[in-house]
C-alpha cells in the first residue's frame, strides 16, 4: 500500500468543491457579475416598455410568444450543443502539465465553471420554451406573458454570456500558444 505525500492532499478537491454551487462559490459569483446580465435586463425591459406603450401588452406578448417560442427552443438546443462542444475544445487546449498547478491555484475551476453556467442557462431556456409551448396549447394566456418575458431575459442573458465565453476560449488559446512557444 502506497502512502500519499502530504503535499498531494493539498491538491485533492472535496465533493462540495466540484458541485455547481461549490464552483460558483470558488469563482466568487463572477459569472453573475458581468455586462451580459445588465444588457439582457435592459433589452428585455425595453421590449416590455415598448409593448406596453404601443399596444395591448397581454395580447401582443402572447402573439409574439406564439410566433417565436419554437424558434427560441431550436436556437437554445443548438447553442446548448455548441457550448458542450466548446467545452471539449477548451479541455484539449489545456497544457496537460499545467493542470495540477492550475487546479491548485483554482484557475482550472475559473476556466471550466463558465461552461457549466452557460449550459445551465441554455437548459433553462429549453425548459422554459417547452413550458411556453405547453401554455400555448392549453391557451393559458395569463401565464404566457410573465413566462415569456422571463424567457426573453434568460435567452438574451445566455446569448451574451455565450459571447463572453467565446472570449474565454480565445484567451485560453492565446495563453496556450505562449506556453508552446
Amino acid at each position: 500500500m502506497t502512502q500519499q505525500k502530504p503535499s498531494d492532499d493539498a491538491h485533492m478537491l472535496s465533493y462540495e468543491e466540484t458541485t455547481f454551487i461549490g464552483l460558483l462559490k470558488t469563482d466568487k459569483w463572477e459569472p453573475l457579475k458581468n455586462w451580459s446580465i445588465l444588457l439582457a435586463f435592459i433589452l428585455a425591459l425595453w421590449i416590455v416598455i415598448f409593448t406596453i406603450l404601443h399596444g395591448d401588452f397581454q395580447r401582443d406578448i402572447v402573439s409574439f410568444s406564439d410566433k417565436i417560442t419554437s424558434t427560441l427552443l431550436g436556437a437554445s438546443a443548438g447553442i446548448f450543443g455548441i457550448v458542450i462542444a466548446a467545452l471539449t475544445l477548451t479541455l484539449t487546449l489545456f497544457h496537460q502539465k499545467l493542470l495540477p498547478a492550475m487546479l491548485k491555484q483554482k484557475l482550472l475551476q475559473q476556466y471550466l465553471f463558465p461552461f457549466w453556467f452557460a449550459v445551465v442557462l441554455w437548459a433553462i431556456n429549453i425548459t422554459v420554451c417547452i413550458f411556453l409551448m405547453f401554455f400555448h396549447a392549453l391557451e393559458q394566456k395569463c401565464l404566457i406573458a410573465p413566462v415569456f418575458i422571463f424567457e426573453l431575459f434568460i435567452f438574451l442573458y445566455a446569448t451574451f454570456y455565450t459571447v463572453r465565453l467565446t472570449g474565454l476560449v480565445i484567451q485560453l488559446a492565446l495563453q496556450r500558444a505562449q506556453i508552446d512557444s
